[in-house]
């Protein structure tokens, strides 16, 4: 038997097959197949890969009527998701075989990839926007919830408001992760934002929030207008917020450096709480893309992993790998990164050194697609590091200019050029040791790809080749694709990107 896991409905549908052996053979996102960014509905096509006999698991808590059947409430499209444009595209119900709760499936996306066997020691932690309720939980080893927050408490959900105050779109978050380095942050936008967060806990907020009820061990709200009510008020105080600083004449960029060093702070208080339970930590969720908290907590424990898809785009594997493990008593599946759709075609790491240093910039599109936000090689735009390229890039892609670019290194190499935490799959900001900028931002760090002998793109050989012909270990490494589009999946959507932006692609 395989174990299909797969979320849908709410955005970033995605899904994941692992086999009987524990072997991850397949994970990608809709969008990498609809052309549309942050896709709510399973591309149909994807469909082909799951066989009769497959077990197919939801990620998400699903409310049965009967066994394999679950029915939404679609009354208002805007609680199910910002892509979803037309009931008449979504199914009265859905078949499938079991569900686990959403925070449980960022939990197991993160714990069954981890690089350490024994689970001994270990601590889990799951920082989103808002699950069936949940929006933070601390689990031990067993998957056992120690802590949660219930959502509107919600740090996440701040973050999101705030910065579709700012002009930003959905899913926009890290734009303002990275804006938030030129700007200040002002202790009283701190203190306004603390409050915000913790405003359901007061008396006038326990009010709004209503009386939360026990469903088979869940908790939920009681009625729908209960959640139209709290949403309206966070939308009201932190979006609304943002947009009177900004007509107050407040910069934007000070606004989101209060954001950043707020979620900061409260992550790392959750971080000091979640230590009292294990030394090793696995954290998922939206939270766990903030490469600057990251790379705070990192100090904490003595070793931390976060999966390469750890938000909702992730919750399919960790649903797959619930299902396996319940099935077959594993805790550690055999994954790689590189388990999306496969452009089968064989291309020279010379030639593509070459061409770099004689062009400056180009494109790869090659082997399996990444699964997860960040292209880790096989679909990527690279650039040569000795030229300040960073505005060609940022045009090319469509981005504002202020936006930073990540290094890919030769592992060997990266203590000579990065102080800090680094990771192969660009989770930490590292201090940056060179005088490189395209690939250090305007605090001085960069969000670094350790590139390993054993890497499995052949942008290591592309490295090789490049420290070859230049004397240098890493190159600009960004995800082939421009602002507001998913990367580039097939080698039919590789092609029409070289045709339309006039960058060669191997």
């Amino acid at each position: 038997m395989r174990y299909v896991g797969f979320s849908e409905y709410y955005h970033d549908a995605n899904l994941a097959i692992i086999d009987e052996d524990g072997t991850l053979v397949y994970a990608s996102a809709s969008e990498r197949y609809s052309g549309k960014k942050y896709d709510a509905l399973m591309y149909p096509n994807m469909w082909k890969h799951v066989k009769d006999n497959d077990h197919v698991q939801f990620a998400f808590q699903s409310r049965p009527n009967d066994l394999g059947q679950i029915v939404f409430d679609f009354t208002n499209l805007d609680s199910i998701s910002p892509r979803v444009e037309s009931m008449q595209i979504i199914p009265s119900y859905l078949q499938y075989d079991d569900w686990n709760y959403h925070h449980l499936s960022h939990s197991e996306n993160g714990m069954s990839t981890r690089p350490w066997t024994s689970t001994d020691d270990t601590v889990i932690v799951t920082n989103d926007g808002c699950g069936e309720i949940e929006s933070v939980t601390i689990r031990d080893k067993d998957m056992n919830v120690v802590k949660q927050t219930l959502w509107p408490t919600s740090l996440c959900q701040i973050y999101h408001l705030v910065t579709l105050g700012l002009g930003y779109e959905f899913g926009e978050e890290y734009i303002v992760m990275g804006l938030a380095a030129y700007g200040e942050p002002n202790q009283k936008y701190i203190d306004y934002l603390r409050d915000m967060l913790h405003y359901f806990e007061t008396e006038e907020g326990k009010e709004v929030s209503g009386t939360l009820y026990d469903d088979g061990g869940v908790p939920v709200w009681k009625d729908s207008e209960t959640v139209y009510a709290c949403r309206g008020y966070l939308k009201a105080k932190c979006q609304l917020w943002a947009v009177a600083r900004l007509y107050n004449g407040e910069k934007p960029e000070n606004i989101a450096a209060s954001l950043q060093k707020f979620f900061e702070e409260e992550t790392m208080k959750l971080m000091r709480e979640a230590r009292k339970y294990g030394s090793k930590l696995v954290y998922g969720g939206g939270g766990a893309q903030n490469v600057v908290a990251n790379s705070l907590i990192y100090e904490l424990f003595d070793e931390v992993h976060i999966p390469t898809a750890p938000h909702d785009g992730g919750n399919g594997l960790g649903a797959a790998a619930h299902a396996w493990k319940t099935h077959t008593g594993g805790t550690h599946i055999k994954w790689s990164p590189y388990s999306g759709h496969d452009i089968e075609r064989d291309i020279d790491p010379k030639e593509v050194a070459r061409y770099l240093v004689d062009n400056k910039v180009c494109g790869v599109a090659n082997g399996k697609a990444e699964y997860g936000p960040r292209a880790l090689g096989n679909r990527s735009l690279i650039a040569d590091v000795r030229y300040d390229v960073k505005d060609t890039v940022n045009d090319i892609k469509r981005r504002q200019r202020f936006r930073p670019f990540a290094p890919a290194i030769l592992s060997e190499f990266a203590d000579d050029y990065f102080d800090g935490p680094m990771s192969e799959y660009m989770q930490y900001a590292a201090k940056a040791k060179h005088d490189y900028k395209s690939v250090t931002h305007v605090d001085g760090t960069a969000r670094v790809q350790l590139v390993k002998p054993d890497c499995e793109s052949k942008i290591r050989q592309i490295l090789e080749e490049y420290y070859e012909l230049t004397g240098v270990p890493m190159i600009l490494n960004t995800s082939l694709n421009v602002r507001g589009k998913p990367i580039v999946n097939t080698i039919d959507d590789a092609i029409e990107w070289e045709q339309k932006y006039n960058v060669r692609v191997f």
